[in-house]
């Protein structure tokens, strides 16, 4: 398998009109190219999440992409008020309720590293558009939230992340291809 071919080809196909195909598609993108060729040596999606929170060079790429473009940092306001209205959560694995995200605020590799700083800080919000460790952790959360049944495409607020989740995760792929 070309890797490098299977990671274009769905960062193209998340040029379909509807958002949630969009982000659904640039998320393979997104997870292939840190799995196989980023962060080669990971196994399981958390471990590269983890690492690319920690990525300075990313981090700064993408701020500098942020700062030159106000379509992004408008999608990432608007997620940070909807997210200020109500805090991000994880679909609880019973199904009854939300769960708080336990890897919010955290770029350990393991959430029991988390520092008393880290812990006193609101879970599922966006601090600011230098919030780096939450945008990361706000896209592994909506296609978690996704995949396992937890976003309905007729809500409104469901619409509102997954559309400016895309919006905000497609100029990070734009940087992976680019490099």
């Amino acid at each position: 398998m070309d890797i490098d071919n299977l990671i274009t080809n769905w960062h193209a196909k998340a040029s379909d009109n509807d958002y949630f195909s969009k982000f659904i598609f640039e998320y393979l993108a997104f997870i292939a190219f840190l799995k196989k060729k980023k962060f080669t040596n990971t196994r399981q999606d958390r471990e590269a999440i983890q690492k690319l929170k920690r990525d300075n060079d990313i981090k700064n790429s993408y701020f500098k992409k942020l700062r030159e473009n106000s379509t992004i940092s408008e999608a990432w306001n608007k997620i940070i008020q909807e997210l200020n209205r109500v805090r991000l959560g994880n679909v609880s694995r019973t199904g009854e309720g939300i769960e708080e995200i336990k890897w919010w605020n955290c770029s350990y590799n393991q959430v029991n590293s988390k520092t008393n700083d880290d812990n006193q800080k609101i879970s599922g919000v966006i601090h600011g558009l230098d919030d780096w460790e939450n945008m990361i952790e706000f896209w592994y959360s909506i296609r978690n939230n996704l995949f396992h049944g937890g976003k309905d495409p007729q809500d409104a607020r469901d619409l509102l992340v997954v559309e400016n989740g895309y919006k905000t995760l497609k100029p990070l792929m734009e940087i992976f291809l680019d490099n």
